[in-house]
């Protein structure tokens, strides 16, 4: 049950409080004073879709909070168990805060949420109907909703039993897709070879096409570094003058004056030295010169293994560093298709044992429907009489369609309506006018409040259509709905105001500050003088307000009967 409600700088509201007691809570007001904005309020901290545009002017940001008891757990207690939130004292707080900048930040009994938790325990605890809602029913798409919802938990345990059957049947699919039939595993298989064999064969080293690289760089030169190091190799030891024969020289010279100084003597050695350095360096460039690093088969085969190494890259989108990942993600493969036949075998099997399910499943579900739909003809058909629809006949008709597996199953539920005798049923959205549907929505909530679990239900001006006497009735159905739940309706209906519980009179005034929306609580005499406008008199009149006080005694009387 809503207890409490505290909007912020919502449009026209700057601070309003707000405290809700169970029965029929009734909200009325004059045209424009704002009775949408609290309906807003209250969508928009249950999770509904809001822009910038609902924070009063002038201000930076609006924030909504509303304090729900939990009467003893039930579905929101589950949900909130399920998503870790603790649930103190029987009680919880949602609220909501948009920035004008467009951010929100949404909480549930002070921990931080994300909005689509925020609407699943909102769910639970509250159920607004309002224009959009009713519109939503001429929708098709949501009969099979309002069906399935009334056939109950026979028909909510196949649904489940369904979306169970389609997520592994969906699944096996996906599996056997990997495959694809017999021949394509044969042909994937044999392809995965041919690309292991191949990659193991080309055997790639990290760095090799740079170090290629550098390779046909140096044979593209072969001749110049060739003749260069030769050239330099002659300077060295070549045939007749060179340097190493300068160097002998130059030794043997001071060898024969070591005696006389021994700086002579070290001399002598470091040109021992320079004679065995600069004769390894000659040595190393006649074996450099005579390497196969000038060989035209080896420049030959560094083509060849760069062409091969850049067509596998190429080829496998791979680097040398993905090579071995590739390798072996290839060999995982080829694993997972050697035993391909088998599975798919296996797979096809289990996938015939799934489709004999569903399709059992499907003539469970179609089977009851049609049970449901029955039944709630029949209800709605007395609803609708007790609304003063005497002469309207509805069925709501259930047929099989051929159509993927899909967890609401084969049917589609089609809702067949006429309001007068004589005039055949057709479908809802096609003729039903705005007083009929609000009175046809009222019906199915009045049939189905018990089988929600929702302790709050709201009424967005329910009377929409109505007038005479159908606006008694519908006020005596709204009044029989709230004795086992908690009801909010805003109304303009004297006779509907008459059954309040509660009453608030939602008013606009102005002071120096701009313009409010308020929320008023009304005592008894509020309350008469209340109907008193409702029925369209002033509350000073001589008629209105005798009879808004007998309109209030007849509803008084008609409460009492339900004790």
């Amino acid at each position: 049950m809503l207890c409490a409600l505290n909007i912020k700088n919502i449009a026209l509201i700057d601070k309003l409080d707000a405290e809700f007691s169970d029965g029929l809570n009734i909200l009325s007001g004059e045209t424009g004073a704002g009775k949408s904005i609290i309906i807003d309020s209250l969508e928009f901290v249950l999770g509904e879709r809001a822009d910038r545009s609902l924070i009063r002017y002038g201000c930076s940001d609006a924030s909504v909070s509303a304090i729900f008891s939990l009467d003893g757990g039930g579905a929101c207690a589950d949900i909130l168990k399920e998503y870790e939130i603790d649930a103190e004292d029987s009680e919880v707080m949602l609220s909501r805060t948009m920035s004008a900048d467009g951010k929100n930040v949404c909480r549930i009994n002070g921990s931080r949420v994300t909005l689509a938790v925020l609407r699943a325990v909102a769910r639970s605890l509250v159920d607004i109907y309002g224009q959009h809602e009713a519109t939503g029913l001429l929708s098709e798409d949501n009969h099979i909703k309002v069906l399935d919802k009334f056939a109950g938990e026979k028909l909510a345990d196949a649904v489940k039993e369904r979306s169970e059957l389609c997520s592994r049947y969906y699944e096996i699919k996906r599996e056997i897709a990997k495959y694809g039939s017999v021949s394509d595993v044969e042909a994937r298989a044999e392809e995965v070879s041919d690309a292991i064999a191949e990659l193991e064969s080309a055997a790639l080293e990290q760095g090799e096409e740079d170090a290629l690289l550098a390779a046909r760089k140096k044979f593209n030169n072969a001749q110049r570094i060739r003749d260069s190091l030769a050239d330099a190799q002659n300077a060295l030891d070549g045939d007749g003058q060179s340097a190493l024969s300068d160097i002998i020289s130059a030794r043997r010279n001071v060898a024969s004056v070591t005696d006389y100084d021994p700086a002579y003597a070290e001399i002598e050695s470091r040109l021992e030295s320079l004679r065995i350095e600069a004769k390894d360096i000659a040595d190393t460039l006649k074996d450099l010169v005579e390497s196969d690093d000038f060989d035209p088969y080896a420049a030959e085969r560094c083509e060849e293994r760069l062409a091969l190494v850049r067509k596998i890259k190429r080829k496998y989108s791979i680097d040398e560093d993905d090579y071995q990942s590739k390798l072996d993600e290839l060999r995982k493969e080829l694993d997972f298709l050697a035993n391909g036949e088998f599975a798919l075998e296996k797979l096809n099997d289990e996938q015939e044992t799934v489709v004999a399910k569903l399709a059992k499943n499907a003539d469970k579900m179609h089977e009851l429907r049609l049970s449901a739909a029955d039944k709630l003809a029949v209800d709605i058909v007395a609803q609708l009489k007790d609304l003063g629809m005497n002469n309207a006949s509805f069925h709501a008709v259930v047929r099989r369609k051929s159509c993927e597996p899909r967890a609401e199953g084969e049917d589609e539920v089609v809702f067949m309506f006429s309001a007068n005798a004589g005039q055949p049923e057709r479908e809802l959205s096609k003729v039903i006018s705005g007083g009929e549907l609000s009175r046809f929505m009222l019906a199915i909530k009045n049939i189905i409040s018990d089988i929600d679990g929702v302790q709050t239900m709201v009424f967005d001006e329910i009377d929409t259509g109505i007038s005479g006497k159908t606006s008694q009735v519908v006020a005596q159905k709204l009044y029989a709905i709230a004795r086992g739940r908690q009801v909010l309706a805003v109304t303009h209906l004297p006779q509907l105001a008459s059954m309040a519980d509660k009453h608030f009179l939602i008013a606009k005034y102005t002071d120096k500050d701009g313009t409010h929306t308020s929320l008023t609580p009304l005592d008894n005499d509020g309350m008469l003088q209340e109907i008193a406008r409702l029925i369209g008199g002033s509350e000073y009149s001589t008629h209105a307000l005798p009879h808004a006080k007998e309109m209030k005694e007849y509803s008084d009387n008609f409460k009492r009967s339900f004790n």
